[in-house]
C-alpha cells in the first residue's frame, strides 16, 4: 500500500474482504433492474456506505489495539520493519489506527465487531472519528459531534465545521483575554479612585491645619496693615502741616518782599528838616535788613518746599506699601465641620466622576468580551450563511418549479418554528 492515509475502501478491501476478490476477465454480467428510480438508488448506497464506514471504524479500533499490544512486545527498533513485513501498514497508518483505538475504544476486547466506547462515536464512519481527534477533550469531541449532528455530516462538511470551530476558539480566548484585561484595568481604576480619595481626605487634612496657620499669618498682615495706615496717616498729618508751613513762608517771602521794593522805591523827604545823609544811611540800614529778612524768608520758603515735597514723596510710599500689603492679605477664614464634610464629598464625586465614563466602557466591552457570546456571534454568523444559501437554492428551484418550492418553503418554516424561531 501507498504512504496515503488509510481510508474505509482500502481497510475493507485489505483486511476483511468486503470489496470482494479482484475482478476477472470474464464478461459482465449484466444488472438487474429492480425498478427503483436513481434517487432512491442514491440514498440506499448512501447507507450503506454509511453502514460500511460504522464497520471500519469498529473494526479500526480492534486493529488498533492489536498494534498498540504488539508494539509494547516488540524489542527497540524493529516496530518499522514488523508494519511493512507482518501488517503491511506505513507508520503513519498504524500510528492513526492506534489513535482511533486509544481515543474511541471500549476496554472490552473482541476479534471482530469491535465497539467504541460511546455510542455517539459507534455511529460514526473512520475519516469522521480521525477528523474529530483534532479535538484533544473526549467530552468536548462528544458533545461537537452531538451539537453539530456529525453522523449525517460528510467529510467535507466536517472538516469545515470543525475550522469555524477552532475560529470561534480563537475569538473566545481573544475575547478572554480582552476581558481579562479590561477586568484589570477596571480593578486598577478602582484602586486608583481609592487612591484618589484618599489623597483628598488628605489634602482636606493638611488644608485644616494650612488653615490654621494661614488664619495666624492674616493676622499678623492685618496687624501690619493697621500700623501702615496709621503710618500713612501721621505723613498725611505731616503733609498737611508741610503745605501749611510751605503757604505761610510763601506769603511772608511775598510780603517782605513788597516792603523791601516799597522801601527801596520811597522817596527821601525834604520836608524834613533832618541831615539827608543821616537819613540815607538809616535808609539804607533799612534795605540791608529788610535784604536779609527777604533772603530769610527766602530760604524758609524753599525749605518749606522742600520738606513739603518730601512729605508728599514719603505718603505717596507709605500708600504704595499700603496697597501692596492689601493686595497681599490672605482672606482665609476656620473651616466648619459641615463645610469640610461637604469639600470630601465634593472631591470624591469628582474623583469618581473622572472614572464614571471610563468604568461604563469597561463594562460595555467586558459583556462585548465574554467567550460565550463571541461563540453565540460565530455560530449566528455561520446559521445565516446557511439560511441565505437555503434561499437562493429555494429561488432556483421556484424558477422550475414554484410548488415544490412552496412545499420545501413549508418544511422550512416548520422546522424554524419547532426551534422557537417566528
Amino acid at each position: 500500500m501507498s504512504e496515503k492515509e488509510v481510508t474505509e475502501g482500502q481497510l475493507l478491501s485489505q483486511d476483511f474482504g468486503v470489496g470482494g476478490p479482484p475482478a476477472t476477465a470474464e464478461a459482465p454480467r449484466p444488472p438487474v433492474d429492480s425498478g427503483k428510480t436513481p434517487d432512491i438508488l442514491a440514498a440506499e448506497i448512501r447507507t450503506i456506505k454509511a453502514q460500511t464506514g460504522r464497520m471500519v471504524l469498529n473494526a479500526s479500533i480492534e486493529v488498533g489495539r492489536r498494534l498498540t499490544e504488539a508494539k509494547a512486545k516488540l524489542p527497540h527498533g524493529s516496530w518499522g520493519a514488523y508494519l511493512k513485513d507482518e501488517v503491511d501498514y506505513s507508520p503513519s497508518q498504524a500510528q492513526n489506527l492506534m489513535r482511533v483505538f486509544r481515543e474511541y475504544g471500549s476496554d472490552q476486547q473482541s476479534l471482530f465487531g469491535g465497539e467504541a466506547k460511546s455510542q455517539t462515536f459507534g455511529n460514526l464512519t473512520f475519516s469522521q472519528a480521525l477528523s474529530l481527534l483534532v479535538i484533544p477533550d473526549e467530552e468536548e469531541r462528544e458533545r461537537f459531534a452531538i451539537e453539530n449532528d456529525v453522523e449525517h455530516m460528510s467529510v467535507r462538511e466536517l472538516n469545515e465545521a470543525l475550522k469555524a470551530r477552532d475560529a470561534a476558539e480563537e475569538k473566545a480566548a481573544a475575547a478572554e483575554d480582552a476581558a481579562r484585561g479590561l477586568r484589570q484595568e477596571a480593578e486598577r481604576l478602582r484602586e486608583e479612585l481609592e487612591d484618589q480619595t484618599r489623597v483628598y481626605k488628605a489634602k482636606l487634612t493638611s488644608a485644616d491645619v494650612e488653615t490654621t496657620s494661614a488664619n495666624s499669618r492674616a493676622r499678623e498682615a492685618q496687624e501690619a496693615l493697621e500700623k501702615q495706615r496709621k503710618k500713612a496717616q501721621r505723613l498725611q498729618d505731616a503733609l498737611s502741616e508741610a503745605n501749611a508751613s510751605a503757604q505761610s513762608a510763601g506769603e511772608e517771602y511775598t510780603r517782605l518782599r513788597q516792603e523791601l521794593e516799597e522801601l527801596r522805591s520811597r522817596p527821601i523827604d525834604v520836608a524834613v528838616e533832618a541831615d539827608a545823609g543821616a537819613v540815607e544811611a538809616a535808609r539804607q540800614a533799612a534795605i540791608a535788613e529788610m535784604t536779609g529778612e527777604v533772603e530769610q524768608a527766602k530760604a524758609d520758603k524753599e525749605k518749606a518746599d522742600t520738606d513739603r515735597k518730601a512729605a508728599e514723596e514719603n505718603l505717596a510710599a507709605a500708600r504704595r506699601e499700603l496697597d501692596e500689603l492689601k493686595a497681599k492679605r490672605p482672606e482665609i477664614r476656620e473651616l466648619t465641620q459641615g463645610e469640610k464634610d461637604a469639600l470630601i464629598a465634593d472631591a470624591v464625586e469628582q474623583a469618581m466622576a473622572e472614572s464614571a465614563e471610563q468604568i461604563r466602557d469597561l463594562k460595555k466591552k467586558l459583556a462585548a468580551a465574554d467567550p460565550n457570546v463571541a461563540k453565540l456571534m460565530v455560530l449566528f454568523g455561520n446559521w445565516r450563511k446557511t439560511y441565505e444559501q437555503m434561499m437562493e437554492i429555494l429561488n432556483i428551484i421556484a424558477q422550475d418549479d414554484e410548488d415544490q418550492a412552496a412545499r420545501l418553503w413549508q418544511g422550512v418554516k416548520a422546522a424554524l418554528e419547532q426551534m422557537g424561531v417566528r
